[in-house]
């Protein structure tokens, strides 16, 4: 995706400079003058965009805005990631991604057309990496043997500020939340597009109302992904160690608690969310709710006056739409052995290549 877009933009006018940021100078006014390249000397601009990611050169550290951490609430802050070649012609490819709860955190595993990738995200708190590397690679099995582990440190919250007078921290510069969501992605594509909808015009009077604009509604979505993700752990009925007990003493965001009340006699509706947008709608709540199966609710009495049978009538109707869809589609091996050319007696799963 990278590539494609660079190509993009080169083929309309954009300048690409490859290079290593090794210092940025700021002007009188404590705005960044310019930035200085490893191999391209000094590289100036009206706008900058803070894309480096957990080091936040730009914003946290050359111009000091200050950061708030949600480690308190959410407290995994490491992860160690394994690349483990698989061959689907034999196995075939799960349908999605899963997530499987562990000692000190969960493992993802991410079915690719020719390997796995998985990593184990964990609570530094109540694990080292080398218990997490150990637990990962007992999780896979021996195909993890010669896998090279990538540790990973991540830095959970977000700038107080996401544009500070001429720059913009975009995705992992400005914030990061629990990533059991994978909300990495939709945190970089709004910022983008709140960028757009906010470009400033060169007149400091209305470009820094485009600023507080732009900064609260980033703000805003990063609160209300922390307190989705709490939800995650809060809502969970594991209690078999001191990582899963503590899920449901530690702090929650300020408004959470009260939402969590009221859910308990009536699951969460748009009206009774956090009430700022954060990508999430009322009824992925539910499912986390409904599935995590560690709060105590309840239908609504209402319910109970009515009658079923439609509804009823209708969930078989799915399930048998289902099942039917199983039985004519193509596996998701076959579809990715189609789209990457193979011949067709190569695309079942089974097969040699």
């Amino acid at each position: 995706m990278a590539k494609f877009l660079t190509r993009y933009g080169v083929a309309r006018g954009v300048r690409h400079v490859l290079d290593d940021v090794v210092d940025v100078a700021l002007d009188d006014q404590g705005a960044i003058d310019h930035v200085r390249t490893r191999e391209h000397g000094d590289v100036s601009g009206d706008l900058y965009i803070d894309c480096t990611g957990f080091r936040s050169l730009l914003v946290n550290k050359a111009l000091q805005e200050p950061f708030i951490s949600f480690q308190n609430h959410l407290p995994n802050d490491s992860a160690v990631a394994l690349r483990v070649p698989v061959d689907m012609a034999v196995h075939g490819i799960r349908p999605a991604t899963t997530a499987t709860a562990t000692d000190a955190g969960w493992i993802w595993t991410i079915p690719l057309f020719e390997r796995l990738g998985t990593g184990y995200v964990y609570a530094s708190e109540y694990s080292t990496p080398d218990e997490a590397e150990r637990k990962l690679r007992e999780f896979v099995g021996p195909a993890a043997d010669n896998a090279t582990a990538n540790h990973i440190k991540m830095r959970i919250g977000r700038s107080e500020r996401a544009w500070v007078k001429n720059c913009v921290a975009i995705g992992l510069s400005n914030g990061f939340v629990e990533p059991l969501e994978s909300t990495g992605i939709f945190i970089i594509q709004n910022g983008i597009e709140q960028l757009v909808k906010n470009f400033p015009v060169g007149q400091e009077a209305t470009d820094e109302g485009l600023r507080r604009t732009y900064n609260l509604q980033a703000a805003h979505v990063m609160d209300g992904l922390r307190e989705f993700m709490v939800l995650h752990w809060y809502a969970s009925r594991r209690t078999d160690n001191q990582y899963w007990r503590d899920t449901k003493t530690r702090e929650i965001p300020d408004g959470l608690a009260e939402r969590l009340e009221q859910w308990k006699v009536k699951l969460p509706d748009q009206n009774s969310l956090y009430p700022h947008y954060h990508g999430f709608e009322s009824y992925s709540y539910r499912a986390i709710i409904l599935g995590m199966g560690g709060l105590p609710v309840q239908p609504l009495p209402v319910l109970g006056l009515l009658d079923g049978t439609a509804a009823d009538r209708e969930f078989r109707l799915v399930a048998d739409q289902a099942a039917a869809l199983v039985e004519k589609l193509p596996s998701q091996y076959e579809y990715f052995a189609h789209l990457h050319g193979l011949p067709p007696a190569q695309r079942k799963a089974g097969t040699t290549r």
